[in-house]
């Protein structure tokens, strides 16, 4: 069954759309996460002088917090980056919109969360964790649901 469905996926009409690209368009939109966060990083070190091979300010840089705070928006990004494009990416086979929706606001959560965060205030990732986190829980939650219905809905 499972080869015939994706047969069926290539059998497309001449116009017609297939939802999973939806899927694909969000996976490369999460891409700009890394990109906003590194160039945030690229900036702070040049503004601060905090140069390689460190990655975080030590606290006897003048500018450690505020260059940690832009550090650390970056790195928490990027944990979390793999993990909801490969859920979207699977819950997408199943839910491709709801899938491509939750990890766009996802992305959109953690540009806020990155511009927030590299105010040099810690408080300024608040937000835009909240926003991330109508994202990415969503995604992990509809994994169970999404694997729940490939199986043939075992779990009633």
């Amino acid at each position: 069954p499972v080869a015939t469905m994706a047969t069926e996926q290539f059998e497309m009409e001449p116009g017609e759309l297939d939802p999973y690209g939806y899927v694909i368009a969000a996976i490369g939109f999460a891409c700009f996460t890394h990109f906003y966060g590194s160039i945030k990083v690229s900036l702070a070190r040049k503004r601060y002088n905090i140069n390689y091979p460190k990655l975080y300010a030590e606290s006897s840089d003048a500018h450690n917090v505020e260059f940690n705070c832009v550090q650390r928006a970056h790195q928490q990004t990027l944990e979390w980056l793999a993990m909801c494009q490969l859920l979207a990416a699977v819950n997408g086979m199943v839910f491709p919109k709801a899938a491509a929706f939750f990890l766009c606001v996802w992305t959109l959560g953690k540009l806020l969360y990155i511009h927030g965060y590299s105010s040099g205030k810690p408080n300024g990732r608040r937000f835009g964790g909240l926003v991330a986190h109508m994202g990415d829980i969503p995604l992990v939650i509809m994994s169970f649901v999404s694997a729940n219905k490939l199986l043939g809905g075992l779990i009633p």
